[in-house]
């Protein structure tokens, strides 16, 4: 499960868990998770226009935990 940091263009921010997150080829971030028969299934999409920056959380090397910017455009997933 990871933990995804959302920092709105309106200021506001959001917090989500999902099994993984990516942009799609619209821009859009959208958000899954695996159900009991193994297929991914998503759970939310928000608009890429509202999106000012995303963040996946991340534990480090030397064990700090840390939020760690995805590509601001292209495909990714996390």
């Amino acid at each position: 499960m990871g933990v995804f940091l959302l920092k709105m263009t309106d200021g506001s921010e959001m917090i989500l868990t999902a099994g993984r997150a990516t942009r799609t080829d619209t821009g859009d971030i959208a958000f899954e998770n695996l159900d009991a028969r193994g297929d991914w299934t998503r759970t939310r999409t928000v608009s890429g226009s509202q999106v000012e920056t995303a963040y996946r959380r991340r534990t480090g090397d030397d064990g700090r935990e840390a939020w760690v910017a995805q590509p601001e455009d292209g495909r990714w997933w996390a």
